[in-house]
């Protein structure tokens, strides 16, 4: 018996081909003359068929972002990156213009008179024909930031994208529009400004941000400055402002902190899983439950990472074709025993080799939807939200910590960045696991 799970917008066709369709917002709708994005699609299973899927999705978003530019939405460019685009436009304008090749400055004259006189020319254009030679705009926290999400690679990446175009909305709220800022202006000021800024900043629900979220900001802020000081000759002139800013100490209340799940809720929360409609949330649960694993870890997973068939049954936690992992310290191998076993048994019984374990969320954003299902289950046998699905990891560690698992240990099964004491200490992998293994079944996980 295999998982049968309903990926949206695919459906399948009478000739049982499958098909991708997926409605275009109204205003890309009224642009493209068409309602949807139809394709038929070459793989009907496993990795081939998600990679396949992603890439539709990417390319429908590519759709709607480029149909929303072109119907005139805010210009994302630096004043510097109009200002060079001008001046290659004018010097191709000056090219074509035909019979004037003797003498380019009347060319150039011509062609800006008769461009001014047009009231959607752009006015840099207009610049650049008559002042080629002009100092350029200067380098603004815009340069900083378009450098840095064009360098790092995040244009590529649709969910770096919007976290960072959200940090960025919020560096604008503190400082105002960022390509009115000049890079080489910036003071300590502008740094304790921004800090300020997120400290009094309220989410949706009217709760603070988080402190630890403030700072995740101010660290993008930190690094996209340093790269935009060091790219545009500036890193021996200019310090940054936002580095080392001084934050005041965590303070959590009671009420804010993340607990352990105890054990009678998992039960109730397991028994409410068990009667609903998909096999795959209450086999994550248990995983979860188990393991110490992250979601995002446990909801990446294919078969071929279960190893049940060794000495000692494991997960490997790994990169895959499904998803990433946090840090380089995430891969690890962790044991299985009691019920995560037997739950990791089950799922392999019922998918394809090589296919993920959970197919509903084998894709972009995953994680967040089983987290959302998992804790819409939580929600329902409690109300109290320190008690959240990651309080399952937090539970694996404690149970370690009171059997006495050393610090290594712990660290190396739940793979935080200093595991390489583990490694040190411990040896080759199979030392480890052997060692993780039976302090996992000590804490009777």
């Amino acid at each position: 018996m295999a998982l049968r799970t309903k990926i949206k917008h695919i459906d399948s066709l009478a000739n049982g081909v499958l098909r991708f369709r997926r409605r275009f917002p109204k205003d890309v709708t009224e642009a493209l003359g068409q309602g949807f994005m139809q394709v038929h699609i070459a793989n009907r299973t496993g990795l081939a068929f998600h990679r396949e899927y992603q890439a539709i999705m990417t390319e429908f978003d590519r759709i709607v972002r480029e149909t929303r530019a072109a119907k005139g939405g805010p210009d994302m460019r630096s004043p510097i990156e109009r200002w060079h685009e001008a001046l290659l436009k004018a010097e191709g304008l000056v090219n074509e213009t035909h019979g004037l090749e003797d003498d380019p400055e009347f060319a150039r004259r011509m062609l800006a008179h008769g461009l001014s006189k047009r009231t959607d020319t752009d006015p840099m254009l207009v610049k650049a024909l008559l002042e080629p030679e002009a100092a350029p705009p200067e380098v603004t926290l815009k340069d900083a930031a378009n450098t840095y999400a064009k360098d790092k690679g995040l244009t590529n990446k649709r969910d770096d994208m919007v976290r960072f175009e959200r940090t960025l909305r919020r560096l604008e709220a503190a400082l105002g529009p960022l390509d009115k800022v000049a890079l080489k202006s910036l003071k300590r000021e502008h740094g304790r400004k921004f800090m300020t800024t997120l400290l009094e900043t309220k989410k949706a629900d009217g709760s603070p941000l988080a402190l630890g979220s403030c700072k995740r900001d101010a660290i993008i802020v930190a690094a996209l400055v340093t790269h935009g000081l060091i790219e545009f000759d500036m890193a021996a002139d200019v310090a940054n402002p936002f580095a080392a800013l001084p934050w005041p100490k965590e303070e959590t209340r009671a009420v804010e902190k993340k607990l352990p799940l105890p054990d009678d809720l998992i039960k109730r929360v397991e028994g409410r899983l068990a009667e609903g409609r998909t096999k795959e949330l209450p086999l994550l649960w248990r995983l979860l439950k188990g393991t110490g694993m992250r979601l995002g870890e446990a909801a990446g997973l294919t078969s071929d990472d279960l190893r049940l068939d060794e000495d000692t049954p494991h997960v490997l936690v790994r990169p895959n074709e499904v998803r990433g992992l946090k840090t380089k310290s995430s891969t690890r191998s962790v044991p299985l025993s009691g019920d995560a076993l037997r739950a990791a048994q089950e799922a392999v019984s019922i998918v394809q080799q090589g296919q993920p374990i959970f197919a509903r969320y084998a894709r972009k954003r995953g994680a967040d939807a089983a987290s959302a299902a998992l804790m819409k289950a939580v929600r329902s046998e409690t109300t109290d939200k320190r008690l959240t699905v990651h309080g399952l990891r937090h539970r694996v560690s404690d149970k370690l910590r009171d059997e006495g698992a050393p610090t290594e240990v712990r660290h190396g099964f739940l793979g935080h960045a200093s595991q390489a004491i583990a490694e040190s200490t411990y040896g080759s992998p199979k030392a480890r696991l052997e060692e993780f293994q039976r302090w996992a079944v000590k804490a009777d996980l």
